[in-house]
């Protein structure tokens, strides 16, 4: 695999720097219909012997597709494509669904027979579309990209609410559910530091060094798919009971710049946002975002006043007199973007109520995605 992937990237790298200099000298590119044509006799050199035709004609189609994209209008216009290095270790290579073979716990592909695979799971009367080999920190993993029917949802039993997202709490629902940031990147924080240390220590190139960072690349493994299994169970468990959905819009580019970028980092607030976009799409539940600089803290949800700038020290005084009504603020940000009434939030003591069942979450049923 990693001799595939290395030609793959040899193959990309090579016509890439083709279309570069055509364009400096001519003004234009090499597209698919040449690069194709030239395959058989690529295939033919040293450096590509063995590279199956499929994953050969499958990377010119990708480079094609990228070159035509930073070519469009500025509106839907992409960056210049860029090479790719050995030492990013992100090789991948493709192959279309006719020519594989699944069977529970293997798949067989092209040039590679048989090969055991951990998870993978095909419904039944689906069709393979396409499947995608691609190198990562602990190996090689396998993506099948599939046609089959649509996953069943059940019918909500909540309306529409609108969630608040955070650092203390990932999300605060407007009904007073808060969920908290698992804090992953915080809890192994020691074990990486430890690694660090380590394999700084270790000479370069020697088999302690690659050990180390073996190791190493292992725990951000592990913790990068507890963070995509944790996202995963907590959106299908928010589209499972609510109607629909209304979410502040973030500029989490500008919020990376900050001091607090690590922890914006490991709580993957975009990462959850856009899953529950396309979930609730699925689902056919609503969901609306909310402008970025529209007020959502500090406005009262029963009467629409909006008081001062609050200071984040402040995360539980919040009283309007106009209307008698104290809340939570985390909680109930996010009544502003479901449009909350005066009927849906009630009274001061009824808020009250609600800001004491703020301190525990929900039971969810994390089984599911």
């Amino acid at each position: 695999m990693a001799r595939v992937g290395g030609q793959c990237r040899a193959l990309w790298n090579h016509w890439l720097a083709v279309s570069r200099d055509r364009y400096a000298t001519e003004g234009r590119f090499a597209f698919y219909a040449e690069m194709s044509a030239a395959l058989p006799m690529m295939r033919k050199e040293e450096r590509y012997f063995g590279l199956p035709h499929r994953c050969a004609q499958m990377t010119v189609q990708k480079l094609d597709r990228a070159l035509r994209d930073c070519g469009k209008r500025v509106a839907s216009r992409k960056g210049f494509p860029k090479f790719k290095r050995r030492d990013d270790r992100r090789d991948a290579f493709q192959f279309v669904g006719r020519e594989l073979r699944v069977e529970p716990g293997r798949i067989k592909l092209p040039s590679f027979g048989w090969l055991r695979a951990r998870g993978l799971r095909v419904p039944d009367g689906a069709r393979l579309v396409q499947a995608t080999v691609r190198q990562a920190r602990d190996g090689w993993n396998i993506a099948v990209q599939i046609e089959g029917a649509a996953p069943t949802y059940d019918e909500p039993s909540a309306p529409v609410v609108g969630i608040d997202v955070g650092l203390d709490s990932l999300i605060a629902l407007a009904d007073g559910t808060k969920i908290p940031a698992p804090k992953l990147a915080k809890k192994r924080a020691g074990r990486l530091r430890r690694l660090e240390r380590q394999k700084a220590r270790r000479r370069k190139g020697s088999v302690n060094r690659r050990r180390t960072v073996s190791r190493l690349n292992r725990v951000h493994a592990r913790l990068a798919a507890t963070r995509k299994d944790f996202t995963h169970k907590l959106t299908r468990a928010l589209v499972d009971r609510y109607r629909g959905f209304a979410v502040e819009t973030l500029r989490l580019k500008g919020l990376m710049r900050t001091r607090l970028a690590k922890s914006f980092a490991d709580a993957g607030i975009a990462e959850m946002v856009r899953q529950l976009r396309y979930k609730a799409e699925w689902a056919g539940r609503e969901f609306r975002e909310l402008p970025t600089f529209q007020r959502s803290t500090g406005v009262c949800p029963a009467c629409g006043e909006v008081g001062p700038k609050l200071p984040l020290a402040v995360r539980v005084a919040l009283y309007w007199l106009r209307c008698d009504t104290r809340s939570r603020r985390g909680c109930r940000a996010g009544d502003p973007a479901r449009g909350g009434t005066a009927s849906e939030a009630g009274t001061g003591r009824e808020h009250s109520a609600k800001a004491r069942r703020c301190c525990c979450s929900r039971a969810f049923d994390f089984g599911r995605r």
